[in-house]
């Protein structure tokens, strides 16, 4: 019977040693070596010098942890890391790692444990991929998150230090602690309208007691907050107007003509009652 396969093909060879080799340098993400079983490099690719800067002649004989960082070669981390490949067969890691000019790169390591056929240890296969752009982008988006969590923070913290509190009817009140800035001037003046929109206020007390000092932008963002109000229809009465202050708006020739103000919150309080045709009587007998 006729053969029905007349074109026969040999098996192929066994993967020899040049074809290794060939195969191995055409890898150049990744950095691969082989070293003895005390860590002296043994063979380098084509893809370790790209990723580590050194020729095979540089660096063949060479101990591994020449690519580690002075910490990690205090610590002792190459022998450990060989340690814990010959025992467990397989280490995998990531860390950094030093280039032959001396920069550092963000490394994924494997490290595999290479047995005969009798189990005594010949060496380690070690794999380096380059991975400083993943951590890079790691850590620009974990620093943006930080960002939008300390911002949150300080609006809270904003909306915390400028309440707006109703303290009669038809009079609300808001204190000012620290510095006015113009956000904390927009954040205050939208407090005071919605608080004089929901309480039907026709008053709002703004008390500067805890400003530590006024200066030309200061003022200028008060006058904001208080034009904004008036548009209302509302009242403004400043409060907390002290010495040192009234000077320094006497200096910058602040205009406050027309805005009532009072050197104590409880000044202002009476006179804003006084407004609404209330009259604060004392309960002293004397």
């Amino acid at each position: 019977m006729p053969d029905s396969h007349p074109l026969k093909t040999a098996a192929p060879d066994p993967l020899n040693e040049e074809t290794y080799r060939l195969l191995v340098d055409s890898v150049r993400d990744y950095a691969i070596i082989m070293v003895d079983p005390q860590g002296i490099i043994s063979s380098w690719n084509e893809g370790a010098r790209r990723i580590k800067g050194y020729t095979a002649d540089e660096i063949i004989g060479k101990h591994l942890s020449i690519f580690y960082t002075p910490e990690d070669i205090q610590t002792g981390k190459a022998e450990k890391e060989l340690e814990a490949a010959a025992r467990e067969g397989r280490f995998e890691d990531e860390g950094w790692r030093v280039r032959k000019d001396g920069s550092r790169f963000w490394a994924n390591v494997v490290i595999t444990a290479l047995y005969n056929q009798d189990g005594n240890l010949r060496g380690f296969a070690k794999v380096t991929r380059d991975m400083t752009e993943r951590k890079a982008a790691e850590e620009a988006l974990a620093q943006k998150a930080a960002s939008e969590a300390l911002s949150r923070r300080a609006q809270e913290i904003l909306e915390i230090s400028t309440p707006v509190v109703q303290v009669w009817e038809g009079i609300i009140l808001a204190p000012v602690i620290g510095s006015l800035d113009s956000q904390r001037t927009q954040q205050l003046t939208e407090k005071i309208l919605h608080g004089i929109v929901e309480t039907r206020s026709t008053i709002a007390l703004v008390d500067i007691t805890g400003v530590p000092a006024v200066d030309t932008q200061t003022a200028r963002h008060l006058i904001e907050s208080i034009s904004a109000v008036r548009l209302l229809g509302a009242d403004v009465i400043l409060t907390g107007i002290r010495p040192a202050i009234a000077q320094t708006l006497v200096h910058l020739g602040v205009d406050l003509a027309g805005v009532t103000t009072r050197s104590s919150l409880s000044a202002g309080l009476r006179a804003a009652m006084e407004r609404l045709g209330m009259r604060v009587a004392s309960t002293d007998p004397d």
